[in-house]
């Protein structure tokens, strides 16, 4: 059973259709790793560069202290995190997500409405991505409700 098994992973991994990205998703394909915050005072440690991936490692919901209420919190299985980014640009920027978790983005204890939504490229994994716009200044990005401990995000600049 388990050399079927292997077998069938492999045959997936050797057939499987590589993304075709837009440019300005490639630094989707390099990761480098970032742990959530649980609250705003290691925020310092859990800042995101902008136009680079991070695969975040999220805590269990019930030892956050958000920064400010998610829509969608989550219960007590599920995962989130804080982090900061810094825009130093006015425009329109995407958050890429790699699960389905809840995204917030707020600068000043004020919610940034979202002005667009969408899926990844087939075969990216990219589960969904989110335009925000930003002015110039450090946004608390939030991740809510979400079933996966770890997950890949990317904040990029469309606009």
């Amino acid at each position: 059973m388990k050399i079927a098994l292997y077998i069938g992973c492999l045959c997936l991994c050797l057939f499987a259709q590589e993304a075709n990205l837009p440019s300005e998703l490639n630094a989707w394909k390099s990761l480098s790793y970032i742990n959530a915050a649980k609250n705003s005072n290691e925020l310092p440690n859990a800042m995101l560069t902008l136009n680079k991936a991070s695969f975040v490692g999220l805590h269990n919901t019930p030892k956050i202290e958000y920064v400010t209420r998610p829509d969608k919190e989550g219960g007590t299985v599920s995962y989130g995190g804080i982090f900061q980014i810094k825009i130093v640009e006015n425009g329109v920027y995407r958050v890429a997500l790699g699960n389905a978790s809840w995204i917030d983005l707020s600068k000043d204890g004020k919610l940034i409405q979202s002005v667009a939504h969408n899926t990844g490229p087939e075969n990216s994994g990219i589960r969904k991505m989110v335009d925000y716009p930003l002015e110039v200044g450090t946004y608390t990005l939030q991740l809510s409700a979400g079933s996966d401990a770890t997950t890949a995000l990317l904040v990029i600049k469309i606009k």
